[in-house]
């Protein structure tokens, strides 16, 4: 089962996200769609992960907690930007997972 984060940020491409969130948690594919997940690599702040890499076990078992999806890889970058600009504002740093514990 994937781990989502609580408050899920949804870029307005997605028309539905409680059906693409369900279609992910039941493995099935999602063409088009795009998650932020926080990145396991300390260099990183977050990773954008196509949906369908998630097919693939390996993948799926190592995906962190998802806070985020969108319809592109444009709208998904537009939506970490937004993000990091939120989390900035109210931290005046980049701390994203302290940020989205606190939220």
């Amino acid at each position: 089962m994937l781990k989502w984060h609580e408050h899920l940020y949804v870029d307005e491409s997605i028309c539905d996200a409680g059906r693409i969130r369900d279609r992910l948690n039941d493995n099935r594919l999602t063409p088009g769609v795009y998650l932020l997940t926080l990145s396991n690599n300390p260099d990183n702040l977050m990773e954008i992960l196509p949906a369908v890499s998630l097919k693939q076990k390996a993948a799926r078992d190592l995906c962190p907690v998802i806070f985020g999806m969108a319809g592109s890889k444009d709208s998904a970058i537009e939506l970490a930007c937004r993000i990091l600009r939120e989390v900035y504002a109210e931290t005046g740093a980049f701390g994203i997972d302290d940020y989205l514990k606190n939220r």
